[in-house]
C-alpha cells in the first residue's frame, strides 16, 4: 500500500472529473467505446490477439504448471516480460485453469485508453477468494466487502466514505508525530539488534521491519499500539502472529488466484487454508479495534484533527470505519514493510545518492532528536525522488486491473466486456524508450529542477509508463500514509546511520501475488 504521480488523478468522488464521469456513465455503459485508431467495426476480433495457444481441454494449464511448463517456474514479473517479448505490446492469455481469460498490456497510451474508460465506478474482479470469505462470515462483514471486493454503487458509496479522510494532503497531518514516535521506538530497537562489532543487522531484520509497518499503521488507524518492539515477543505474540498470518495470505492469495487451482469447483485445503488465516487476521484486528472504540467512546478527542481514521469514520458509519480499519491492518504490513525495506537497500548501494539524501535531512533535522514534522515532509523533494525511483525499480505491485464495463477498442483489437484487462506498469517502468538506463537507481530523472543533463527527466516518459498506486477513482486509497511511513522511517535512518550494503550479493526479490524482499535485509548501520 505510497509518491506523487506526474499525472492528475480522480481522488475525489466530488471532483468535477468525477462528476463528468457521473453524468455520462449511462453512454458508457452500454455502447463499443472507440478510440483513436480505429472503429469498433473496423477493429480486429479478440480472438486473433497474440498469446499462448490454448488448446481443447488443458488449454494452457501445462505451460504454467510448475516444473514442467514453460512459465511454470518463472516469478510473475518474469512471465510478463517473457509474454511481452515472445507476441508484442498486446497479449491474451487464457485457458488457465482457475484464472479468467485476461489481456496484458505493455503500451502506456493502450494503459491511458483503458483507465479513461473505466468510468465513475471502475470495475476490479479481484482477490476473489477475498470476497469469498467476507460474503461466507456475513455476520461480521454484515454486506460490507471493502475496497478490494465490492463493485459499482456499494464500492462508490464506501469509497465517498473513507476518501475525505484518507487521501486529502492534509490526512496525514494528524498522524506525523505519531508515525515519529514509531520511528524513534524502532531506531532504538535497531540500536538493539545490530551487532556491536560488524554493525550489521540480524538476517531476521526483514521481520523487525514488517513489525514497524504494523505498528505503524495500527497509530494511523486506531491511535493504538500493539507493543511490536518488546524483547523476547514469542512466535504466538499477537504482533507476530498477525504478521505471519498476512504472508500466509498473500501466498495463499498467488496460489490460489494467479496459479492453476480447483477453488471455484470446491473448497480446496489450500482455500481452507486461507479462510483460517483471514479468521486470525480479523480475530486479532477485531479485538484491537474494539478496544479502540471503547477507549473513543470514554475518551472522545474533541480535536477532529488529532482523531485517528476510525475514530473519524466511527462518526459517518460504524460499519464502514470498521472495514476500513481492518483493511489498513491487512494491506498495512507487508507492502509498506517491503517498499521501505527495498528503498533502503537502494540507498545502501549507492552511496552518492545517500550522501545526498543526508545534506538534504541533516539541514532539516540538525540533531539526532530533532522530530520529522509536517513542515520538514513538504521539503525533503530528494528523498520524494529517491521514494520515486525505488518503485519504478521495484514496485509492490506488477500492474493494475480493470474489468471492461463495456466493449472496447484497444490496440486495434475488439475487448469485450467483462474481460480482464492488465496494464503491465511494472515491465513498462523498466522501458528504456521511458526511462534510459532503466536497472540504474537515478532519484535525479524525477527532480523537475535537476542539473544532471546526463539524466532523461522523466517528465518525457509516457505518464502512464510509472504507475505504482494505481489511477482515477480506485487509486490506492493508502498512498498518502504510506508516503509517510517511508520519508519518516528514512529522515530517521538518514539522521542516525550511514547505511552500507556489506554484501556481494544483491538483495533478491520474490515476485509474487506482491513483490517483496526474498533474502536478508541485512544493513551495515555506522552511527554518525
Amino acid at each position: 500500500m505510497l509518491t506523487k504521480l506526474c499525472i492528475s488523478r480522480l481522488n475525489s468522488p466530488k471532483s468535477i472529473n468525477r462528476l463528468l464521469l457521473e453524468k455520462n456513465y449511462a453512454s458508457i455503459g452500454t455502447c463499443p467505446v472507440q478510440n483513436d485508431e480505429v472503429s469498433w467495426e473496423e477493429a480486429k476480433p479478440y480472438h486473433e490477439i497474440p498469446g499462448p495457444k490454448s488448446y481443447p481441454i488443458f488449454g494452457n494449464l501445462l505451460k504454467f504448471l510448475p516444473y514442467i511448463g514453460e512459465y511454470g517456474n518463472l516469478p510473475l514479473y518474469e512471465q510478463m516480460k517473457l509474454l511481452n517479448k515472445q507476441y508484442g505490446k498486446i497479449v491474451k492469455l487464457e485457458g488457465v485453469f482457475g484464472r479468467r481469460p485476461s489481456v496484458f498490456l505493455y503500451d502506456p497510451e493502450q494503459c491511458e485508453k483503458m483507465y479513461r474508460v473505466e468510468g465513475a465506478w471502475p470495475l476490479r474482479i479481484a482477490i476473489e477468494t477475498m470476497c469469498t470469505y467476507r460474503e461466507r462470515n456475513s455476520k461480521v462483514y454484515k454486506g460490507k466487502l471493502g475496497l478490494v471486493g465490492s463493485q459499482g454503487k456499494a464500492w462508490h458509496e464506501f469509497r465517498k466514505n473513507v476518501n475525505q479522510h484518507m487521501m486529502q494532503p492534509r490526512s496525514i497531518k494528524p498522524h506525523v508525530a505519531q508515525v515519529d514516535q514509531v520511528a524513534n521506538d524502532f531506531i532504538t530497537r535497531i540500536r538493539k539488534l545490530r551487532d556491536v562489532k560488524s554493525f550489521k543487522l540480524p538476517a531476521t531484520f526483514n521481520n523487525e521491519m514488517n513489525k514497524w509497518a504494523l505498528e505503524s499503521i495500527c497509530m494511523i488507524a486506531m491511535d493504538h499500539r500493539l507493543g511490536s518492539f518488546e524483547d523476547g515477543l514469542t512466535a504466538d505474540s499477537e504482533p507476530q502472529r498477525m504478521i505471519d498470518a498476512v504472508h500466509n495470505m498473500f501466498e495463499l492469495f498467488y496460489q490460489l488466484e494467479i496459479l492453476p487451482s480447483l477453488w471455484k469447483i470446491y473448497d480446496t485445503p489450500k482455500l481452507k487454508k486461507l479462510f483460517q488465516t483471514l479468521d486470525v487476521i480479523t480475530s486479532i484486528a477485531s479485538k484491537h479495534i474494539d478496544d479502540a472504540k471503547l477507549k473513543f467512546a470514554k475518551y472522545p478527542k474533541s480535536n477532529t484533527n488529532e482523531r485517528s481514521v476510525l475514530e473519524s469514520l466511527l462518526s459517518i458509519d460504524e460499519q464502514t470505519a470498521y472495514i476500513m480499519a481492518l483493511d489498513m491492518l491487512t494491506a498495512g504490513i507487508d507492502t509498506t514493510g517491503n517498499a521501505t525495506g527495498l528503498l533502503l537497500y537502494h540507498i545502501s548501494i549507492n552511496p552518492r545518492v545517500q550522501e545526498k539524501l543526508r545534506e538534504e535531512t541533516l539541514n532539516l533535522l540538525p540533531d539526532k532528536t530533532s522530530p520529522v514534522t509536517f513542515d520538514v515532509l513538504n521539503n525533503i523533494p530528494y528523498l520524494k525522488a529517491c521514494i520515486k525511483e525505488s518503485l519504478r525499480l521495484a514496485p509492490i505491485a506488477i500492474g493494475n486491473l480493470r474489468t471492461m464495463r463495456t466493449d472496447v477498442v484497444l490496440a486495434g483489437y475488439k475487448i469485450p466486456k467483462q474481460t480482464d484487462v492488465v496494464a503491465c506498469h511494472s515491465v513498462l517502468s523498466m522501458d528504456p524508450e521511458h526511462f534510459p538506463r532503466p536497472e540504474e537507481f537515478l532519484p535525479e530523472r524525477w527532480l523537475r529542477n535537476s542539473n544532471n543533463t546526463d539524466v532523461k527527466a522523466s517528465k518525457k516518459a509516457h505518464p502512464f509508463a510509472y504507475m505504482p498506486f494505481g489511477f482515477g477513482p480506485r487509486t490506492c486509497i493508502g498512498r498518502r500514509f504510506g508516503e509517510l511511513e517511508m520519508e519518516t522511517l528514512t529522515l530517521k535512518m538518514l539522521q542516525n546511520f550511514k547505511i552500507e550494503w556489506p554484501s556481494n550479493e544483491p538483495l533478491k526479490i520474490k515476485s509474487r501475488f506482491i513483490n517483496t524482499m526474498d533474502s536478508p535485509l541485512q544493513l551495515k548501520l555506522i552511527d554518525i
